[in-house]
């Protein structure tokens, strides 16, 4: 509305000035003139119009950045067949970090949060004997013993007697 606004008060003051005397006003009557002839009033409005637009549409962008995003899509073969499409994107303004697998540590540690008892035992069992000794995996091996209800295993792992 300020914008049409404007453009009236830009003609008013165009044809007020065809009342100044000398070549300004001549000037200013011979523009108006040429802007008012019925092929380029339409042709004007026109180009005023699209100037309005792009005007506009260059400040909304100034203002809030371009429209561009990140978009991420679940592909994997292993993803669930009843996840809903609705589930299998996100997306992002700014560029997500790059994901890193975490470790059968990590993955053992999780899975026995959500109480995904034989998924942490698999991560476990896929570890290598080394890996198996270190102190957090003890505990872990113990936690997820106590947590499954074998405190015979538990008591045997915390003993030594099971590497």
């Amino acid at each position: 509305m300020l914008i049409i606004a404007g453009v009236g008060v830009a003609f008013v003051l165009a044809f007020l000035a065809t009342f100044i005397p000398g070549v300004v006003g001549e000037c200013a009557s011979m523009m108006l003139g040429f802007v008012t002839t019925p092929v380029f009033l339409e042709i004007s409005f026109f180009c005023i119009g699209l100037l309005i637009v792009l005007t506009l549409n260059h400040v909304r962008m100034k203002k809030e950045g371009d429209g561009w995003v990140y978009l991420e899509r679940v592909e994997d073969p292993s993803a669930p067949v009843d996840l809903p499409e609705h589930a299998k994107w996100a997306t992002y303004r700014e560029a997500p970090l790059p994901g890193e697998e975490p470790g059968l540590l990590a993955q053992a540690e999780g899975a026995a949060e959500i109480g995904d008892y034989d998924a942490a035992a698999e991560m476990i069992a896929a570890m290598d004997d080394e890996e198996r000794k270190r102190p957090e995996v003890v505990a872990l091996r113990i936690r997820l013993a106590h947590a499954t209800g074998r405190e015979e295993l538990a008591r045997r792992i915390e003993s030594g007697e099971i590497p």
